[in-house]
């Protein structure tokens, strides 16, 4: 007797369901989420949040949120109903994530992905990659982050594959920039896929286009320096320097300072060769407690996008997009540290996952599809096994 395909697909999907709703119980962020206190302190007329608290930046005698400011901006509306103590963020990031995915899904059907394969690739770039274990950790400041930058990421290269309006290509570019700083490098490479849509139409219009993508993506950026210098006094002081460090990370930077040629090394293993590392603990070592903080490599947890090396198209786009991503990995290896705390990925490789992905789209259309479907079903595994049933075979373990 055959399966049912219908069945097939609501058993996968009440499996996926069961996996998310196991993840959402990994024990919550302890501290404030600063985006919240940020917003807070945004509707009370003041740009300081009340402190301490980890990763504030001191400056004189006033406590500020480095971080770039638009999840603020995202999370405002929930906090003014809420305050920032009890606002869901756990819950707005589910609902960024559906976005993901349905913006994820639009960019598959503009680059003619047939229907069966556009599941496999929107569940790997939202369930085999950092990208899940950001979700079900953003009640804390760095994940939530990351997950509202990926979506605009994808929105921008959602217009930029699409209608191409420059003015919204830009503005989505622009808001993942404000959302992590490294995202700027996505911003060059949009401006040129919005000229190389326009060029059929003309130069004139390439110029409007991409003008515009450039210059609203120009208008977030000076608005990023402005609150710099409000802030910090110094419309290139990102306030980085300002946080308190502590333990291997404050010998780091005593010693190199956040940029430094020192940190390639350790980033590089971490990014490309350390595999799955599960710690074990209790009298015997045989307890599971959790993972190491140092995270997975993509080679080990994502696989996947390896495929993006067999991608064909525009040699400008093609060059331009491999460029960005090249750009944003050496940028982020030489910063001190490698994303840590994070859970089986690296959670800075999604500053360039998004264009990555796209890749991975194009390369999926020259590789053999069982061997990509293999690499996917492998890392979306890898992350049912570290992020939902981890934590609950560590605590049965324990009563044992």
């Amino acid at each position: 007797m055959s399966f049912p395909p219908a069945l097939g697909k609501l058993l996968l999907i009440l499996l996926a369901l069961l996996a998310l709703g196991l993840s959402l119980r990994i024990t919550p962020y302890a501290g404030p989420n600063l985006y919240g206190l940020q917003a807070q302190a945004w509707l009370e007329g003041r740009l300081d949040v009340p402190g301490p608290a980890e990763d504030m930046s001191l400056y004189g005698d006033r406590y500020y949120v480095a971080f770039p400011p638009f999840p603020s901006v995202v999370v405002l509306p929930v906090v003014a109903l809420t305050g920032p103590d009890r606002a869901p963020y756990r819950a707005l990031a589910l609902g960024l994530a559906v976005l993901a995915a349905w913006v994820a899904w639009r960019i598959l059907g503009r680059l003619d992905i047939p229907v069966p394969d556009r599941r496999w690739l929107v569940a790997a770039l939202l369930g085999g990659t950092a990208f899940w274990s950001c979700v079900v950790q953003s009640e804390a400041v760095w994940f939530l982050a990351h997950t509202v930058a990926v979506v605009c990421s994808l929105l921008a290269l959602d217009e930029a594959l699409g209608r191409a309006r420059g003015p919204w290509a830009g503005l989505w570019a622009g808001l993942a920039f404000l959302s992590r700083q490294l995202c700027i490098y996505l911003v060059p490479f949009i401006a040129l896929a919005v000229w190389l849509r326009h060029a059929e139409a003309g130069r004139r219009r390439q110029v409007l286009q991409a003008g515009a993508a450039l210059a609203v993506a120009g208008v977030c950026t000076l608005a990023y320096l402005a609150l710099n210098a409000a802030r910090f006094g110094s419309p290139f002081d990102t306030g980085y320097s300002g946080m308190p460090l502590s333990d291997f990370l404050a010998e780091r930077v005593a010693r190199y300072g956040l940029f430094h040629p020192a940190y390639v090394p350790f980033n590089f293993f971490h990014m490309f060769l350390e595999g799955p590392h599960f710690l074990f603990g209790g009298p015997r070592q045989l307890a599971p407690l959790h993972l190491d903080g140092m995270g997975t490599s993509l080679t080990l947890a994502s696989p996947f996008v390896f495929v993006a090396l067999a991608a064909r198209g525009q040699r400008p786009w093609l060059v331009a997009a491999w460029s960005t991503v090249g750009l944003t990995l050496i940028h982020m290896l030489h910063y001190y540290n490698n994303g840590w705390v994070q859970l089986n990925a690296q959670r800075f490789s999604l500053d360039f996952l998004p264009l990555l992905w796209v890749l991975v789209v194009l390369g999926s259309r020259r590789v053999e599809p069982r061997l990509w479907k293999t690499l996917v079903a492998w890392a979306v595994g890898l992350n049912v096994l570290a992020l939902s049933l981890m934590p609950v075979i560590a605590r049965a373990l324990r009563k044992l």
